[in-house]
């Protein structure tokens, strides 16, 4: 029997350490505080207003999908808690605070704070009030346009004040000149207004405007561009007798573009306008477009906002040909094969099998006889007074009778294929041959015969299948001679060195060709621009995150400021010091599919020429797209238990609840150029090095520990680097695992030990054989169940995953559960492509090693619920409670695309699978009958050519 003062003591002791845990668990749950936000599930199709905000991030009013946020890549919809989903929003316009005033078609004016968390409405506007229009003027005042009158609001109030003079009329937009008077487009005629001087505003008195139906206006200087029903007004403000009219359709919105030179919008497309000589005139940008809102962003890129056609950039206008016009040779109906360009006392262009010469002002073909069959012309030179052409077939003459003959030379070659042709400084002419070397033929032999010419073969380093694919002389004079497998020599009277190549790295690409400048050398190659320093010492590689559109450069020349560098994604243009980046992606008229080798030339004005198979093409800076260097980098969304939510910071510290089961945190670096290509790298708790993220930022985060964890992300673009500062991730940790926790329940425990000993010593002395003996029966238990475990392995030897015993028996836990709780089921069957001949072609061990690499990819990548065994050979199958077959087919597709990733040794091409899906009932046999349908649906993936995802419902029954 124990004394009650004891028990008292013991209740007390365990009530306390019972409160403590309870305390340190649930009373000290940190919340996320973060605005929960949703994605669309379709693109918007009707878009009424877009603005940007301080961070970058472009904003749209959508009429059906409500208040969007565009990163570049991605859509998150953003509502009012007290707003409908059926509301219809009109307006969007951010502020110096960086908040956002969103309006509705009759649901009010909102305010959305710069934390993008807190919604507030604006009070004093009618209940029904239909907003048009949104001004933001340079006092800070938001001038309000509804279908009933104008208001406005004052900085820093929520209650907006009616504007009596236009009281009822239907204000359709506003514009503000250079001295703050404001010109508001109503239903009635247009308005001016003094805000300084409200008692001066007044209706501008013109027979044109009176009772008219404004539909928008725009104020550039002294010059009024005014849009009504059917008919732009010009005005100069200062001459009211200078108006003219031009007709035009229903234009909605209008954005000055330079002086003299308006965007319009209007129901039937976008207009460019412009003012030539005292003549209003125009030009169709695109057509069959109801543009609505006009936004050009902080990097200078329009963005229309339209009603049937979403948020769209405003693409560049068609190129422009290369004059004389080419179009009698080559167009988009007949394109054909060009060669590199030539200058000599006149132009030449290389097009297949013939030459052209412009002479006179236009080109003149000029065709090899049909007994030389040759294939393509590389280049034109003048060797004194021969003017020479390089070939496939050799060397060629043009003859007093303009024939192209050959030019017998005294060496004797397998294939006389000229890939290059050059004059060095001493006057020697330097033939570049495919596999065979160079030809040098010396200064003397263009005042001979012909038949005199003394041509000596040089064998470059004694590598004589080494082939010349360009040569270059630079300003000093020096001749360079660039191989095809990247060696680099220098030509010097009858020899040539070699004095560079290639690590091991780079020598697995071919090289295409090179500029020679005087204190540096580009080399153009498969693995990207490789600048030498003058030294040679020095070799970097320029690629896809330094700028350039594609990795493979084909062409590269130089103008009197820039440097152009040609792919097969784009046309890249810097400062040699490497600055003023421009980027130029496909465009109207032209196709970079269609791109010559070596098909950049420089024109004067720092103008280029651009050769495709379709035409020829000038380029100039206004053509192509600075790259921003002030790009931002921002966490634009976040996954918590698949929760989506948005925050507004990158860095900083972010409280998360106690539990993280799984975090998906979004990264994107705001650039709105798809053509500039971004890699993404991060680092975790502080590591040294950077490890890759590819072109996608988004990290998934599973079971995060209680403690704080830190996160840096970087991003590469443009020959930039932004990184975000530090991102510290804080999980509560429980009282009881806090220092201060751990030394109270530590002296409450020994408090507790020491009564529950003094009440129980004589009692466990008594109990002390007993135990001893439970002690060893369940020591023996546990020994045998250990040796069963063994005997009995539930992994696969190879993976390391669960074999198909161990699937099996977790499948039938899982059913049991479901027939209480009735959640979705779904089984997938993977299997991996081409697997026979991997192990084929490689040997088994590569195969070990892709089973081995896919299967530590799956473990990283799934969630911890799922199940996942080696089902048999190359096939996997996974479980994937609480989810249903659309989520599962999400994930996978994330799978699919990610494990192109992966590397595996020895291993050429990406690892590729082909999945199969199907859900899992709850009856008795119903796991078999889900692999039964997932194998159905694998094997119509690999029928249907492999690499993809089939759900059980698509996929129709095969014979086998």
């Amino acid at each position: 029997m124990h004394s009650y003062p004891s028990r008292i003591l013991l209740l007390l002791l365990a009530v306390l350490v019972c409160g403590l845990v309870f305390w340190s668990t649930i009373g000290h749950a940190v919340q996320l505080h973060a605005a929960k936000v949703e994605l669309p599930e379709t693109m918007p199709a009707v878009v009424y207003g877009v603005t940007q905000d301080q961070q970058n991030f472009q904003w749209l009013a959508a009429e059906f999908d409500g208040l969007l946020r565009f990163d570049g890549q991605q859509y998150l919809r953003f509502a009012p808690p007290a707003l409908s989903q059926s509301a219809s929003y009109s307006q969007v316009i951010s502020d110096s605070q960086n908040q956002l005033w969103v309006g509705t078609w009759g649901s009010g004016l909102w305010r959305l704070d710069e934390l993008r968390k807190n919604w507030q409405q604006v009070t004093a506007l009618p209940e029904d009030a239909q907003i048009q229009s949104l001004h933001l003027s340079s006092t800070e005042v938001l001038w309000i346009g509804t279908t009933h009158g104008l208001y406005q609001l004052a900085s820093g109030s929520m209650h907006a004040e009616p504007f009596q003079p236009l009281a009822g009329q239907r204000i359709w937009h506003l514009a503000e000149q250079g001295n703050g008077t404001l010109w508001v487009a109503t239903s009635n005629g247009l308005y001016q207004l003094f805000p300084a001087a409200v008692e001066k505003s007044d209706w501008l008195q013109h027979e044109v405007f009176n009772q008219q139906e404004i539909r928008t206006v725009e104020v550039s200087d002294q010059l009024l561009l005014v849009g009504l029903r059917a008919h732009l007004a010009l005005l100069d403000i200062s001459k009211p007798e200078s108006l003219q009219l031009f007709g035009f359709g229903n234009p909605n919105t209008i954005l000055a573009e330079s002086a003299g030179s308006w965007l319009v919008g209007s129901i039937d497309g976008m207009f460019r306008v412009w003012l030539a000589g005292s003549e209003l005139q125009s030009e169709l940008l695109l057509p069959a477009i109801d543009v609505r809102h006009i936004l050009r962003d902080k990097f200078g890129q329009i963005w229309l906002g339209s009603r049937n056609s979403g948020l769209l950039p405003l693409m560049p206008s068609p190129m422009r040909a290369v004059k004389p016009d080419l179009s009698a040779f080559i167009s988009s109906d007949k394109p054909r094969r060009l060669g590199p360009s030539s200058l000599t006392s006149t132009r030449w262009q290389a097009l297949e099998q013939t030459l052209l010469q412009l002479k006179n002002g236009q080109w003149h073909e000029l065709m090899f006889m049909a007994e030389y069959p040759v294939a393509y012309v590389r280049d034109v030179v003048e060797f004194g007074p021969h003017t020479l052409a390089s070939t496939d077939k050799g060397l060629f003459r043009l003859n007093d009778r303009r024939h192209f003959v050959p030019v017998p030379l005294n060496i004797t070659l397998n294939r006389l294929n000229i890939e290059r042709m050059a004059i060095s400084a001493d006057g020697a002419l330097w033939l570049g041959l495919w596999e065979e070397g160079v030809i040098r033929i010396p200064a003397e032999a263009a005042t001979q015969h012909i038949m005199d010419w003394q041509a000596v073969q040089l064998q470059p380093g004694g590598k004589a299948q080494d082939g010349i694919v360009d040569i270059q002389i630079d300003a000093r004079q020096r001749l360079w001679l660039l191989s095809r497998q990247g060696r680099l020599y220098l030509g010097e009277q009858e020899s040539m060195t070699l004095v560079w190549q290639p690590d091991s790295v780079l020598a697995t690409g071919y090289f295409q060709c090179m500029l020679a400048e005087k204190d540096v050398l580009w080399l153009c190659s498969d693995r990207g621009l490789i600048r030498l320093s003058q030294d040679l010492t020095e070799a970097k590689v320029l690629g896809q995150a330094e700028g350039l559109p594609d990795q493979r450069v084909i062409g590269i020349t130089r103008t009197d400021h820039f440097i152009w560098v040609l792919t097969r994604n784009g046309v890249l243009s810097f400062k040699p010091d490497g600055t003023q980046l421009h980027l130029m992606a496909g465009r109207r008229g032209l196709d970079f599919n269609r791109v010559q080798l070596k098909g950049l030339r420089a024109l004067s004005g720092d103008k280029v020429q651009l050769a495709t198979s379709t035409g020829i093409w000038q380029l100039s800076q206004d053509d192509m797209t600075p790259v921003p260097d002030n790009l931002q980098l921002h966490l634009t969304s976040m996954r918590l238990n698949r929760q989506l939510f948005s925050l507004t910071q990158s860095s900083g510290s972010i409280q998360l609840p106690k539990s993280v089961d799984e975090l998906q945190l979004q990264f994107q670096l705001l650039t709105f150029q798809p053509h500039l290509r971004v890699q993404y790298f991060f680092r975790w708790q502080g590591q040294q090095e950077w490890n890759a993220l590819g072109q996608d930022a988004l990290l998934t985060l599973s079971q995060l520990a209680p403690g704080t964890h830190r996160l840096e992300i970087m991003a590469r673009a443009g020959g930039q680097e932004v990184r975000t500062e530090p991102l510290v991730l804080h999980v509560p940790i429980p009282f009881w695992q806090r220092p201060a926790g751990i030394a109270l329940l530590g002296v409450l425990s020994a408090m507790l030990l020491f009564g529950l000993h003094r009440l129980h010593t004589r009692r466990l002395e008594q109990r002390a054989a007993a135990l001893d003996l439970v002690v060893a029966q369940r020591t023996a238990e546990l020994e045998q169940v250990n040796r069963q475990l063994k005997l009995q392995s539930n992994t696969d030897s190879l993976t390391g995953l669960l074999n198909r015993r161990a699937l099996y028996a977790a499948a039938a836990l899982l059913q049991a559960q479901r027939c209480r709780t009735t959640s979705p089921l779904t089984l997938v069957l993977m299997d991996i492509d081409h697997f026979k001949q991997i192990n084929d072609c490689h040997g088994h061990h590569i195969g070990d090693a892709a089973l081995k690499t896919f299967a530590s990819f799956l473990k990283k990548r799934l969630r911890g619920q799922d199940l996942i065994a080696r089902w048999g050979g190359e096939e996997f199958l996974l479980l994937m409670p609480q989810t249903d077959l659309q989520q599962a087919a999400h994930l996978m597709e994330e799978l699919r695309v990610g494990m192109q990733q992966l590397n595996v040794p020895e291993l050429t091409t990406p690892l590729s699978a082909t999945f199969g899906i199907s859900p899992v009932a709850t009856q008795a046999d119903a796991l078999e009958q889900a692999v039964k349908a997932a194998d159905m649906a694998l094997y119509q993936g690999k029928a249907l050519g492999r690499d993809r995802i089939v759900l059980a419902s698509q996929a129709e029954p095969s014979k086998h």
